[in-house]
């Protein structure tokens, strides 16, 4: 049964929406969009029955309960001539969600950045861990620019990471331009071909297997493929950070400690022992730094014991920290049960943003000062603000009876792209996420999680978060998936857990009076989309 419009009132203009019944929200702030020029992200509806109009709200409920008559309003600044863009799309004022074809959809949240769900990938055999790990590497924006600036070489001189490499570009290119289900068999294929492992069957169908060694695969196959200038490549420029270790003799005092560096693109989480068990991820990351090891001993001439005490000495752009959730359990021919990575479900608590300070060398430590600082400043000038906001806003925003919060739009600032110093300040965001739920590695099933958006503490807004189900993709609240709904951090067998934490830098400009961005090229938080 048709639904009666909608009628809408924008400043002086009103309208009619046409809402077809079992639409969604995202469709109707299109449908807004595409009559006011007005885009979604700014879009604020007073006037629905139960307060301002939310995503994840009911259409349908909301509307049945509007009284005959009853008037919308939109608050919100409509954007200038380049909305022009979208008019190859569609024609019509009123657009109706049967309408848009999946690229149409996608081309609008590319051009406006609509809040709609991206798309998801379809799961070709117990392959939700590859496609986990794929929608978190295709939402940072740095490696998929990469991907799309690769050409694969002729097939005389391609080898197996050029393939994969030129897969991983194609499937990147198909989530951001379509908003239906994809179907990577090419890429499965080839992952298939370069890791003969993750084509092992049992009874008749593929078996599951483990996150991490796919994610490091990957960024393996994909280092191959992606070379720099100068012999280095695109996944450690990335990726990779220096750790420097002091290695101490345990038997000999007289040998003098040694230092060594090493390369990593993983930092592990260790969760403790059941007698010295740890809470927090900067206590499994320190604690996975300092290890004892056997080596020889050139002052003893044979085997000795050795402390081994690591720490940063350089920070990525991204950094990837696995916890060390899976341990190996040997068979037991008595009890009938075959060797398998046995799961620590372990509560471990991690915050949306990771300070690494305490972690780094002193050289390293030296070189953060600075950043800390001007970060530190930048925060007291911004809460002040903030405060200065909100006490306008209650005064000019408040009308009828009705608040409503509205969050101005901050322009980001390139701060490389205008001559500023940018420097690094010790600190990461939470930008993606692995979780497993299941008892061990090689089953259960695996979800990826990326951030679609901070939330604002004035307003005490929540970070928004996308989850990728395989085919299903659906929008959480920080809060939820850490205590309300689920809880990532762990402690439950039968829930999805971080498994694998996915952070990126945060810099800051010296000059400037504002945070240069989440990195040195300011871009934004890798969105959900």
């Amino acid at each position: 049964m048709k639904m009666d419009p909608i009628k809408l009132k924008w400043g002086k203009e009103e309208y009619e929406v046409e809402v077809e019944p079992g639409s969604t929200v995202e469709v109707f702030k299109t449908q807004v969009w595409t009559i006011t020029s007005v885009p979604v992200e700014r879009q604020k509806f007073l006037g629905f029955p139960g307060g301002m109009l939310k995503d994840s709200d009911d259409l349908d409920a909301k509307v049945a309960k509007l009284k005959p008559g009853a008037k919308i309003t939109l608050l919100g600044t409509a954007e200038g001539g380049e909305l022009k863009k979208a008019e190859d799309l569609m024609t019509e004022k009123v657009v109706f969600e049967e309408d848009l074809t999946p690229d149409q959809r996608a081309k609008i949240l590319k051009l406006k950045k609509c809040e709609i769900m991206p798309a998801g990938i379809k799961n070709l055999g117990n392959t939700c861990y590859m496609n986990s790990v794929l929608q978190c590497l295709c939402k940072i924006k740095e490696l998929k620019a990469a991907a799309d600036a690769y050409v694969i070489p002729g097939a005389d001189d391609r080898d197996i990471d050029a393939v994969l490499t030129n897969q991983f570009r194609q499937v990147a290119n198909q989530l951001a331009n379509t908003t239906e289900a994809i179907t990577p068999v090419q890429f499965v294929m080839a992952l298939r071909a370069k890791f003969p492992r993750f084509a092992e069957m049992q009874n008749g169908g593929y078996m599951q297997q483990d996150a991490d060694e796919c994610l490091r695969g990957m960024l393996t196959s994909f280092s191959a493929a992606l070379k720099t200038p100068g012999g280095g490549n695109r996944i450690d420029d990335l990726f990779s950070f220096t750790l420097r270790a002091n290695m101490k003799c345990l038997e000999c005092d007289e040998e003098a400690p040694t230092t060594m560096e090493e390369q990593s693109r993983v930092l592990i989480c260790h969760l403790g022992t059941a007698t010295d068990a740890v809470s927090h991820i900067y206590q499994g990351v320190t604690s996975s730094l300092k290890e004892h090891i056997e080596k020889n001993s050139p002052t003893l001439g044979r085997n000795a014991q050795y402390e081994k005490e690591a720490k940063l000495a350089s920070l990525p752009p991204y950094l990837v920290v696995q916890f060390a959730r899976f341990g190996f359990k040997g068979a037991n021919e008595w009890a009938g049960t075959a060797a398998s990575k046995v799961k620590l479900t372990r509560n471990i608590k991690f915050s949306p943003t990771f300070d690494l300070y305490d972690a780094a060398t002193d050289e390293l430590k030296t070189a953060l000062s600075k950043g800390r600082l001007k970060v530190k400043e930048q925060d007291d000038a911004r809460m002040e603000a903030e405060k200065k906001k909100l006490l306008s806003d209650e005064e000019t925003r408040l009308k009828d009876g009705v608040k409503a919060n509205i969050e101005e739009d901050v322009e980001m600032v390139d701060a490389a792209a205008v001559g500023l110093e940018v420097v690094d300040t010790g600190c990461y965001d939470l930008v993606g996420m692995i979780s497993h739920k299941g008892r061990t590695a090689d089953g259960g099933h695996y979800v990826g999680w990326t951030l679609l958006e901070k939330g604002c503490k004035a307003n005490k807004m929540d970070d928004q978060w996308i989850c990728y189900d395989d085919e299903t993709c659906s929008q959480w609240g920080w809060k939820s998936i850490t205590g309300e709904a689920m809880d990532l951090m762990g402690g439950r067998v039968d829930t999805q857990i971080s498994y694998i934490n996915i952070y990126k830098k945060v810099s800051v400009a010296l000059d400037a009076g504002q945070a240069a961005g989440y990195a040195a090229d300011g871009d934004a938080p890798m969105p959900g989309a």
